[in-house]
């Protein structure tokens, strides 16, 4: 006897190699059974998913869950479980000097599980720009805190931009690399400036320099941007350092946002082989009229040719994997906690943009949540996607 059956639909987990109809069954919070032989076991609740995908909890490696905390930062839950998405990571809202009020106001009331990177800026995103010289990082500092919260704190946050290259230069990026490697941890890397591209931008040689430093497991944010310090451009170019950094490990992150991704850039990567390591939103408050949700990201890359496989994979054991998390998330291995999406993919006549990338596509598939289940607790999801875009 188990308490809970998904009965009958189709199972789709990367970590496993399965994609098959079949069951799963869940007990105390945890998967107890998957594929056939969940199927026969009596439950005390069985719900029907013929027509539906059984999954992993989704993972968005890449978001801003801090409403209230911050000016860009959006609902945690509402990103989140709401959304069909099991675990939220935030991307260095706060530093050092203000993660403790992060934890205790946003991360623990939470619902939905959220892990953090800590900005090396002392102050986080709390303004922007974060960094334009040193008194802006106390490395000591922000060292301490991570000590003392690993359980929740998965690596290093520092974003690529102008104020950093006018300022510290390629320095800021050893500062922010160096603390990453005395915490055994990855560190994540935003490139892209939001503005126009100039001839011979020296943004771009900022970032060549800046991605030059990443090792295996650290993850490079915005890859598929199309603004100065991208490292792809519009005409299909593509600087060696990006290749260099795929063939070392560099985990590449889609990572939406409302500036800095685009279409056009997105179907270079792919066509060259280039494809995300990892799918996340880089949901904030300016950022949920264009990216909308997770499942809406993923109904976009598989538009642009991939499969439902890959970015299921995108967005489950890649992102667990990428986080150190892989032993307890990402999977529907029988003994982990019973974290589950429950999607549909629904036929229409659907139009999807790239925020200020300024380009839309039109596809006949959305990828809709349904229900998710958070340790076995079982509530509605839904994508999102009514709420009215932003194109351009």
């Amino acid at each position: 006897m188990v308490e809970i059956l998904l009965k009958g639909g189709l199972v789709i987990d990367p970590s496993q190699g399965i994609h098959k109809k079949g069951s799963v069954a869940i007990q105390d919070g945890k998967i107890a059974a998957v594929g056939e032989d969940a199927s026969e076991a009596e439950a005390e609740k069985v719900f029907d998913m013929e027509g539906k995908i059984i999954t992993p909890g989704l993972i968005d490696i890449h978001c801003h869950p801090a409403a209230g905390f911050s000016w860009l930062g959006a609902p945690a839950d509402e990103i989140g479980l709401n959304s069909g998405v099991t675990l939220v990571c935030d991307g260095g809202t706060s530093g050092a000097a203000n993660f403790e009020a992060l934890r205790l106001f946003i991360v623990e009331p939470a619902k939905t599980d959220i892990l953090c990177f800590l900005n090396l800026s002392k102050a986080g995103l709390i303004m922007i720009p974060e960094i334009w010289c040193e008194q802006n990082i106390d490395v000591d500092s922000s060292k301490q805190v991570i000590e003392a919260n690993l359980d929740i704190i998965k690596g290093v946050k520092i974003r690529a931009v102008q104020s950093v290259a006018d300022g510290l230069g390629i320095r800021g990026i050893e500062l922010a690399k160096k603390l990453a490697k005395d915490v055994n941890l990855p560190l994540m890397m935003h490139i892209g400036e939001t503005r126009s591209r100039i001839p011979n931008d020296t943004m771009d040689d900022f970032s060549r320099a800046a991605v030059s430093l990443l090792e295996e497991g650290d993850i490079l944010c915005h890859y598929l941007t199309w603004e100065p310090g991208g490292m792809i451009l519009k005409d299909g170019t593509v600087y060696p350092e990006l290749e260099a950094a795929r063939k070392r490990g560099v985990v590449l992150d889609s990572c939406h946002g409302l500036n800095h991704f685009s279409f056009t850039v997105a179907r270079h990567a792919i066509a060259k082989g280039l494809v995300p390591t990892v799918i996340s939103t880089d949901m904030a408050s300016m950022v949920l009229p264009a990216a909308q949700s997770l499942a809406v990201v993923m109904s976009k890359f598989i538009h642009m040719g991939l499969s439902l496989d890959q970015v299921i994979e995108m967005t489950t054991i890649n992102p667990a994997k990428a986080l150190g998390e892989e032993k307890k998330r990402g999977s529907l291995k029988p003994g982990m906690s019973a974290d589950i999406t429950v999607m549909e993919l629904t036929k229409g006549d659907y139009t999807f943009g790239d925020g200020t990338g300024g380009e839309i596509i039109h596809g006949e598939v959305l990828v809709e949540p349904r229900m998710v289940f958070k340790a076995g607790q079982g509530m509605p999801a839904y994508s999102r996607y009514h709420i009215p875009p932003v194109y351009a």
